[in-house]
């Protein structure tokens, strides 16, 4: 009998051996410590009045003060102004005394006017051409009616390279 409890405990104490050899290792519980916070430096703002509102009404507005500006430069007798976000195409009629004599220095002057007058604008199409500047005046009375320019937009960009006008 002796022998008999001396197996089985030799049998017992392999058995608790194996057991614990086999079994996942244990480690200390590691504390998440967190992470050091970061010093966020907000973005620079961007200079006051340069993001426009994607409001067609606000659109409108902006077009007819831009038109009303332009058509105080000297040598133009009528503006049709399109805008659409940060894009003016400005349509312009000259007077009779320089009918179809467009200068880079007027175009330059229009430019320069619209951008004076608002703020937003990065840029500005400008053309004299008739058939251009009557489909502009369409697009114009369109937009007021309660189009959407988006619906415009391409056809817009295509008449105004079609020609070349001036971008700046």
């Amino acid at each position: 009998m002796h022998k008999r409890n001396i197996l089985v405990l030799l049998a017992f104490v392999l058995l608790v051996s194996l057991a614990m050899a086999c079994a996942p290792q244990q480690r200390p519980e590691q504390r998440q410590t967190p992470a050091p916070q970061q010093r966020v430096t907000p973005a620079p703002e961007a200079p006051p009045n340069r993001t426009p509102e994607r409001d067609a009404a606000e659109d409108t507005r902006r077009a007819a003060a831009i038109a009303d500006s332009v058509e105080d430069i000297n040598g133009v007798k009528a503006a049709t102004v399109v805008v659409s976000g940060t894009t003016a195409y400005v349509g312009i009629d000259l007077s009779g005394n320089v009918e179809g004599k467009m200068t880079d220095a007027m175009k330059q002057s229009v430019i320069d006017t619209a951008k004076k007058t608002d703020r937003m604008l990065n840029n500005v199409y400008v053309s004299a051409d008739v058939d251009t500047v009557t489909r502009l005046k369409n697009f114009a009375k369109d937009i007021r009616q309660g189009k959407p320019v988006s619906g415009f937009l391409d056809e817009l960009t295509e008449m105004f390279r079609r020609p070349a006008p001036t971008v700046r």
